[in-house]
């Protein structure tokens, strides 16, 4: 993980990353159901990054949230517009997953190292040493205890995207796409519960 990611990895630790930092407002929106978004640009000496956070409760305790989290199959469904998403090899407890992502005539991919930090962290970035098509990314999961038994899911995530036109004509649109990370989770979270047997 190149300094940029180092430097953006501080950042969000640091200042943005939990949810003591949430407003009334935005605690209301949470309890209602809905997700809080918030946008953000790193005009670094490496490039400019986009970045975003965002905060979800899910009906689940943290430690089935994690489970999924820490499951590699489970990005296929969490990760948007993703075609393809597979394991391509381990290295102690991190995984690799190369991600397959676009529409019907433009795609891109690029893979990515998971990790769990601690029993509520787990972060993924880039895996440079392998093919990509966007130069950058970070990011990260929190899942902490929530009121009812179930998960304030914390995210946050940094893209660089090299200059041209897919960054020109894209770049926002990718942002958006990656801030409903927390929504596709929350969705697979529950259709996996209510696809277990009842005992």
């Amino acid at each position: 993980m190149g300094s940029v990611f180092l430097f953006a990895a501080l950042f969000f630790l640091g200042h943005s990353s939990y949810a003591a930092g949430l407003s009334a407002e935005e605690k209301k929106t949470l309890q209602q159901g809905g997700i809080v978004k918030r946008t953000f640009d790193l005009d670094l000496p490496q490039g400019d990054c986009i970045g975003g956070l965002a905060y979800v409760i899910i009906p689940a305790q943290p430690k089935e949230v994690m489970a999924i989290l820490l499951e590699p199959a489970s990005y296929a469904h969490i990760f948007p517009l993703t075609q393809e998403a597979t394991l391509v090899g381990r290295e102690g407890d991190d995984f690799f997953i190369t991600l397959r992502q676009g529409g019907r005539t433009v795609s891109g991919e690029y893979t990515v190292r998971a990790r769990r930090e601690s029993a509520s962290l787990v972060r993924f970035w880039l895996d440079p040493s392998r093919p990509h098509d966007i130069d950058d990314v970070w990011g990260y999961f929190r899942a902490d205890p929530a009121e009812g038994g179930k998960t304030l899911l914390s995210y946050g995530a940094l893209l660089h995207l090299e200059m041209g036109l897919i960054k020109f004509l894209f770049q926002e649109k990718i942002r958006s796409y990656a801030l409903e990370i927390p929504a596709l989770l929350r969705g697979y979270v529950e259709e996996r519960r209510l696809a277990k047997p009842e005992r």
